[in-house]
């Protein structure tokens, strides 16, 4: 049994129901703020189409020998919006590199949020953007993941628009918001 919040009416206590005795919707994980809170992205190889995390020493990938100073997005272009998925728990900017959606310890800083959702396979999905295109792929998880009410085909790359709903299974909503349309 775990504590519940109802997005209408709000916490419901511990329960296993799924759906709100008032309203009839799906009910979420009740989290913490001070786990519902998302990290700061961490700083990106610079190289055109790399997007690879870098460490101490640099990008893994292109560095050759001593590490120059870490770039920002500022220092490589001007000030690019990244599209962006409205969880229940905050906004997630999508950037090239992948965000997992899953309750496997290695699936990223998403993990403490998502392991409350029972029915998300370890390895659910993926997100990731290029250029302002966002995708998401089911990596052939157990309860689907779902783009407008529609299930994906397993492993097959799906682009989004701005307004779209995702679902990861029966319980895990969230809404597309493009980077053109954000203000």
């Amino acid at each position: 049994m775990a504590a519940m919040r109802c997005p209408v009416h709000g916490p419901m206590g511990e329960t296993t129901r799924r759906l709100c005795p008032d309203c009839m919707e799906f009910l979420v994980p009740d989290v913490p703020p001070e786990v519902a809170e998302t990290p700061d992205p961490p700083s990106l190889c610079p190289q055109p189409g790399c997007g690879m995390e870098l460490d101490d020493e640099g990008c893994p990938v292109h560095s050759l020998g001593a590490a120059p100073a870490p770039m920002t997005r500022h220092d490589v272009m001007p000030e690019r919006r990244l599209p962006v998925v409205e969880f229940p728990w905050g906004t997630v900017e999508i950037g090239p590199a992948e965000v997992w959606i899953g309750r496997a310890e290695d699936c990223g800083p998403l993990v403490p949020q998502v392991r409350h959702y029972d029915n998300i396979s370890r390895r659910h999905a993926v997100l990731w953007s290029t250029d302002s295109t966002l995708y998401v792929r089911d990596q052939s998880s157990t309860n689907g993941t779902f783009v407008n009410s529609r299930k994906l085909t397993p492993n097959e790359p799906v682009p989004l628009r701005d307004g779209d709903q995702l679902r990861f299974a029966a319980d895990l909503k969230a809404v597309v918001r493009s980077a053109e349309d954000r203000t």
